[in-house]
C-alpha cells in the first residue's frame, strides 16, 4: 500500500509540475492521481492540488469515497468552488483514523479554510470510517453492590466494536424516549480530566451493563446514546472567509461541530456573508443511530453581512443546530480615546480577532444591559481599542458588542427534529426565521438572546420576525440545576439558561411573532422578556404551560416580563393553563 501511495504522488507531481496558471481550470481530482474506492488516504495528494490552485479553480471529485486522516487546508484564494457529483452520483469525503477504545482522541477538521473569497462548496457527503457514538435500547436496571446500573441492547450495526465493548471510553450518556426525543432521565457526562470512565460490564455480544447512579429514572424501552470519546475540531472551519455558498452537502456523522466561522485576525478579508441551502445533517438512512453531528450544527462566532440558511434539515444534533452571535465583553479600563476590553468568557483581554479598524463597538449598561451608544475602532492591539468619541456615559464595567461583526440572520423552511438542545440561538441585530418545523427536541424551539450570565454572547437583537413556524413536542427536557431552561418554546431572553430575564425593557426591539404554530411544549409557547415593541398575534398555541417547572411564568401560554409597548391579539388558544401573562 505504501508503495502504491508513493506511486500515485510521483505521478501527481509530475502533473502537476506542467500545470498550466495560464486561465481558471475544472480539475478533476482523479486526473491527478486521487482514486476513489481504492481505501487509500488521499490527504497529501490533494493537499498538493489545493497548494497549486490558481484564484478562480474549480476542484471536481467524480463519483466515490475519498478518504482522509487529516485536514485538508485552503489559504489565501479567490473563487474557488468544490463540488462533487449529483446526489444521485455521491461523492463522499471520510474521515478515518477514530479509535473509540482509546481515551484521548482528537481529530482535526475536515477542511480548514482561511483568508479566502467568494468560496462555494456543493454537492458531497461527509462521513467516518467508525460510528463516533453507538445506541441502543434498555432492556432492564437495577441494584447492586457495586451500585445502581442500567442494561442495554446494542445495535446489530455496532458489532464490530463486540469484541472490546467492555473497554469503551464513553464520554456522555444520553437517554431518548422511543420516539427519539432526548429527555435527559440520564444526561451524564464523565470525568474527561482524571479518567473517570464509566464501569462496563459486557453480558452479552451486544448487551452492556452500564453503571449509572441515575439508572433507576430509565424505563424499559428507553433508548440510550452513548458518545465515545472522540473530539474534534469543526468538520468545516472557516476563518476569515468572505462571501460563502454552501448548498447541497450531507454530513452523515461527525464528533464537533459541523461547520465554524469566525474572523482571523490577520487576514485579507473578514468573515462575512454566508449561504446555506439544503444542507442536511441526519443519521444515514441505512443507520439506527441516534447522534448525527456531536455539537452545533452551524456555529457563528464572528462574521459581517448576512447569514442565510434555506431548506436545510438537522436531526439527532447533540447541540444547537444553528448558534449566531458574536463575543460580548467587559471595559476593564477606559481613558479619554480608548478602552482595554476583557473576555467575560476567559477573563483575559480580547483577542485581536475580536474587532478590526473602522469596526463599529456597541455599549451596553453593565447592570441593565441597555444601550449607551456606539464609537469606530481607530486602532486595535492586545485588547486595547483606540476609538473615535467614546459616549460620554460608558463606565468600567459596562458591556462592549461587536455592531459589525454579528450578521444579519435570515433562518427559512429549514427542519430541526430529535436533537438534544435547542433548535435555532439567534443573537442578531436583524432576525427573520420563517416556515421552519421543529420537532422533537429537549430545549426551546427559538431563542433571541444575548447571553450576558454565562457565555457572553451578542448582540442584542434591533428588529426580529418569528413567522409561519410549527414546532412541536419541544422545550420539555433540557434542563439547569433541575429546571427547564427554556421558559417558552419561543423565548426572547438575556442568557441562555435559568435566568436572564430580569433585565429591563429595551435590552431586544422591535420582535413581531405571529402566525406560529406552537402545540405539546412545556412552560409557555411564547415567552419574551427585556423588550421594547412585541407584536404576538394570529399564533395557534395548543397544550402549552401545563407541564412548567418554573413557577408562575409558566402556567401562561404566552408571558412577557419587563416589557414595553407591547401588543398580543388575535391569538387561538386551546388545552392550556392560563392565556397571557405580564409582569
Amino acid at each position: 500500500m505504501t508503495r502504491l501511495t508513493f506511486f500515485r504522488l510521483g505521478i501527481l507531481i509530475q502533473l502537476l509540475l506542467g500545470w498550466t496558471d495560464l486561465s481558471a481550470k475544472i480539475i478533476n481530482v482523479t486526473h491527478f492521481g486521487v482514486l476513489p474506492d481504492d481505501g487509500l488516504d488521499d490527504r497529501q495528494a490533494l493537499q498538493l492540488i489545493l497548494d497549486r490552485l490558481q484564484d478562480g479553480d474549480k476542484i471536481y471529485f467524480p463519483t466515490g469515497i475519498y478518504t482522509f486522516s487529516a485536514s485538508l487546508r485552503l489559504s489565501g484564494k479567490k473563487d474557488i468552488e468544490i463540488y462533487g457529483g449529483s446526489d444521485t452520483n455521491t461523492s463522499t469525503l471520510m474521515a478515518t483514523g477514530f479509535d473509540p477504545f482509546s481515551s484521548n482522541v482528537s481529530w482535526t477538521s475536515l477542511l480548514e479554510v482561511s483568508d479566502c473569497k467568494d468560496l462555494i462548496i456543493r454537492n458531497l457527503f461527509i462521513d467516518v470510517d467508525r460510528p463516533v457514538s453507538i445506541n441502543g435500547t434498555v432492556v432492564g436496571s437495577g441494584e447492586s453492590p457495586d451500585g445502581s446500573f442500567y442494561e442495554i441492547d446494542l445495535l446489530p450495526e455496532f458489532s464490530e466494536y463486540a469484541d472490546r465493548l467492555a473497554e469503551l471510553k464513553i464520554m456522555h450518556q444520553l437517554s431518548y424516549n422511543a420516539d427519539g426525543t432526548p429527555n435527559y432521565h440520564i444526561s451524564t457526562h464523565c470525568d474527561l480530566k482524571n479518567g473517570n470512565w464509566p464501569h462496563i460490564e459486557k453480558l452479552s455480544t451486544l448487551r452492556l451493563k452500564i453503571y449509572n447512579d441515575e439508572a433507576h429514572k430509565l424505563r424499559k424501552g428507553e433508548l440510550i446514546n452513548l458518545r465515545l470519546k472522540i473530539t474534534g475540531n469543526p468538520c468545516f472551519s472557516f476563518l476569515g472567509v468572505n462571501t460563502l455558498t454552501i448548498r447541497d452537502i450531507t454530513i452523515w456523522q461527525w464528533p464537533a461541530f459541523a461547520m465554524y466561522v469566525s474572523d482571523l485576525a490577520d487576514s485579507r478579508h473578514r468573515s462575512g456573508d454566508m449561504t446555506l441551502e439544503r444542507i442536511r445533517m441526519k443519521p444515514k438512512p441505512t443507520s439506527g443511530r441516534l447522534m448525527s453531528v456531536s455539537a452545533d450544527g452551524i456555529h457563528v462566532a464572528s462574521m459581517a453581512g448576512t447569514f442565510k440558511a434555506d431548506h436545510c434539515e438537522f436531526v439527532g444534533l447533540g447541540d444547537d443546530a444553528i448558534n449566531i452571535h458574536s463575543r460580548l465583553c467587559h471595559i476593564g479600563k477606559i481613558s479619554a480615546d480608548s478602552v482595554l476590553l476583557i473576555n467575560g468568557w476567559t477573563k483575559a483581554p480580547v483577542e485581536d480577532d475580536w474587532a478590526f479598524k473602522d469596526d463599529i463597538i456597541e455599549f451596553l449598561d453593565g447592570k441593565t444591559g441597555l444601550p449607551k451608544g456606539k464609537a469606530k475602532v481607530k486602532f486595535r492591539g492586545k485588547g486595547q481599542y483606540q476609538l473615535k468619541s467614546i459616549p460620554k456615559n460608558v463606565n468600567v464595567g459596562d458591556f462592549a458588542a461587536k455592531d459589525t461583526r454579528t450578521p444579519s440572520t435570515i433562518i427559512r423552511d429549514c427542519m430541526v427534529s430529535n436533537s438534544r438542545a435547542r433548535g435555532f440561538v439567534v443573537q442578531s441585530k436583524k432576525v427573520v426565521i420563517s416556515n421552519n418545523k421543529i420537532w422533537n427536541i429537549s430545549g426551546p424551539a427559538i431563542l433571541l438572546s444575548c447571553d450576558m450570565e454565562r457565555w457572553f454572547e451578542a448582540t442584542t437583537v434591533k428588529k426580529a420576525t418569528i413567522t409561519g413556524n410549527r414546532i412541536d413536542n419541544c422545550g420539555k427536557y433540557l434542563r439547569w440545576d433541575d429546571t427547564l431552561t427554556g421558559y417558552g418554546a419561543i423565548a426572547v431572553k438575556t442568557g441562555h439558561e435559568i435566568g436572564g430575564i430580569d433585565k429591563p425593557a429595551g435590552v431586544h426591539q422591535n420582535i413581531t411573532i405571529q402566525a406560529n404554530t406552537i402545540n405539546d411544549c412545556a412552560n409557555s409557547a411564547i415567552f419574551i422578556s427585556s423588550t421594547d415593541g412585541v407584536k404576538i398575534r394570529k399564533n395557534n398555541i395548543k397544550n402549552c404551560s401545563n407541564r412548567s417547572s418554573i413557577p408562575y411564568y409558566g402556567n401562561y401560554a404566552i408571558y412577557l416580563k419587563n416589557c414595553i409597548n407591547d401588543k398580543v391579539v388575535d391569538n387561538t388558544f386551546s388545552e392550556v393553563k392560563e392565556l397571557v401573562g405580564r409582569d
